[in-house]
């Protein structure tokens, strides 16, 4: 089978799936990211109808312990509200790694295969969407932490629901390395936070509210605010993946339009 055939087989399953969590949204609104559903469905439709050309290549990176179906999904729904070619994207997925730095690694390394940079020392410019862990490997090999490894060159980096401040689940639960280096306060999450100062991309950060993995709260940098959504009623860490308010915002950037949200702000809770 063709990777192309292998491609759409996993779409047929991801998208539907992914799309559960999101039929049972909350009602909390944003002041500073608001749009009507028929507005919103009038702009997917229009970006969907007219697609642009990217800037750069979009890389997708997974959380911990996620699938390729959640990532792949991701990545088919900004392909099809930006420039309608799967090809500008690369999803990439790392379920069976338990330790951070081994992700990052396989990370760059993937990213330099597809993008390479002009030495072997980095990548190529690109842009990054990140779903919870996904943020903080973006993060860590944008700063060169993991040698050896190409550093990633990334101009813009957008996450959703990443623990930047630590994930609340892993107080309780951390069964590998990667967890525990995710418990807020921990060492390596202060060792990323010192590279940060360093950091000339930027950044975006996206949360749902109801998160209970994360925590909304937990999903920017010290001194720094997400973009939120109500979320849904369950699974809401997960759901922000396919939150078409979110996706759209991001579309947009990517495309290089004015975004739809007028900032960030703290959420009003978790």
């Amino acid at each position: 089978m063709s990777n192309d055939a292998s491609r759409r087989r996993l779409l047929a399953v991801a998208l539907p799936m992914t799309a559960i969590p999101g039929l049972f949204p909350r009602r909390t609104s944003n002041p500073l990211f608001q749009i009507s559903p028929e507005k919103l469905a009038h702009e997917i439709s229009r970006l969907r109808s007219d697609p642009q050309p990217l800037r750069r290549p979009v890389v997708v990176l997974a959380g911990w312990r996620s699938p390729m179906l959640v990532s792949l999904a991701l990545s088919e729904r900004l392909s099809r509200l930006t420039s309608g070619n799967p090809s500008d994207f690369l999803a990439l997925a790392y379920p069976w790694k338990g330790c951070i730095e081994a992700v990052v690694r396989h990370v760059a390394l993937e990213i330099a295969s597809r993008f390479p940079g002009s030495s072997t020392d980095e990548t190529s410019e690109i842009d990054i969407v990140a779903h919870s862990m996904g943020g903080l490997v973006a993060r860590a090999a944008s700063a060169g932490m993991v040698a050896p490894a190409p550093r990633v060159r990334i101009a813009r980096l957008f996450t959703l629901g990443t623990p930047h401040r630590g994930a609340k689940l892993a107080r309780a639960i951390a069964p590998d390395a990667a967890s525990r280096a995710m418990k807020p306060g921990s060492a390596w999450l202060a060792s990323l936070d010192a590279h940060h100062t360093e950091a000339t991309y930027e950044l975006v950060c996206y949360a749902h509210l109801n998160d209970r993995w994360v925590g909304a709260r937990n999903t920017a940098p010290p001194g720094r605010d997400p973009i939120w959504t109500a979320g849904t009623m369950a699974f809401s860490h997960f759901s922000v993946t396919e939150d078409r308010q979110i996706l759209v915002d991001i579309a947009r950037r990517l495309r290089g339009e004015p975004p739809l949200a007028e900032g960030p702000s703290p959420p009003p809770r978790d």
